[in-house]
């Protein structure tokens, strides 16, 4: 059974995914981590985002690795690349600027769907932004998170401050969610917009355990 889970960033989708995906017993995989590993690693080799031809070749020599537990005591690092641990500087803001670029690329997201396709297993929670109308248009259940930017920031910094042990300025978040926001609504392909049968769930003011008892309710039995 595939779940997607889409919505903006910080919407809720990676803390509610990870917890149905527990529930479930199933595989969790967030496919921004891909637009986050060629950022992270065009940025390293000075490759510049407006540079397709290059950007596209370094995306053929990638080797991409997801973690696909849902437990938040994983072993092994979340995203690496050709073996390279690279999961803080993934989710560093200072690349939104670019990662928000890398997303607008249309080679780019072609290239990438089977690569997201292939790391789901036959049971998965999958998240993203396009899961239900382009990586998984057959999802056998979808979920479409939504809440105000104001929110979405604030849960954005409780989840950083988290992984890195310390406080991030509110000023670079407001400017990482704005930029996402940009390129989700402007690219010309995928753009960020619900499934015609994906479930709305409005997240503002919910806890995240009133969130999950939400979805799982919806829940296909299986």
């Amino acid at each position: 059974m595939i779940v997607a889970i889409d919505g903006p960033a910080g919407s809720g989708k990676t803390t509610v995914g990870r917890l149905v995906a527990d529930a479930l017993g199933f595989a969790l995989v967030d496919t921004g981590l891909f637009y986050r590993a060629v950022t992270v690693e065009a940025r390293r080799r000075g490759i510049g985002m407006d540079d397709v031809a290059a950007l596209m070749q370094l995306l053929d020599r990638l080797h991409i690795q997801i973690n696909t537990s849902p437990s938040s005591d994983r072993t092994g690092p979340l995203l690496a690349i050709d073996g390279r641990d690279v999961s803080l500087e993934a989710q560093d803001p200072a690349i939104a600027a670019d990662l928000s670029r890398i997303a607008q690329i249309s080679e780019i997201r072609r290239a990438l769907v089977e690569p997201q396709r292939r790391a789901a297993p036959g049971n998965a929670v999958v998240l993203g932004r396009d899961i239900g109308t382009v990586i998984f248009p057959e999802a056998d259940i979808k979920f479409f998170f939504t809440a105000p930017a104001a929110e979405r920031v604030a849960r954005r910094r409780r989840e950083l401050d988290r992984a890195r042990g310390s406080a991030t300025p509110d000023a670079i978040l407001e400017q990482e969610i704005d930029a996402r926001d940009r390129a989700d609504q402007e690219r010309q392909i995928a753009p960020l917009r619900p499934a015609t049968d994906a479930i709305i769930v409005p997240t503002e003011g919910k806890s995240v355990g009133q969130v999950f008892d939400e979805v799982m309710a919806r829940l296909p039995k299986h």
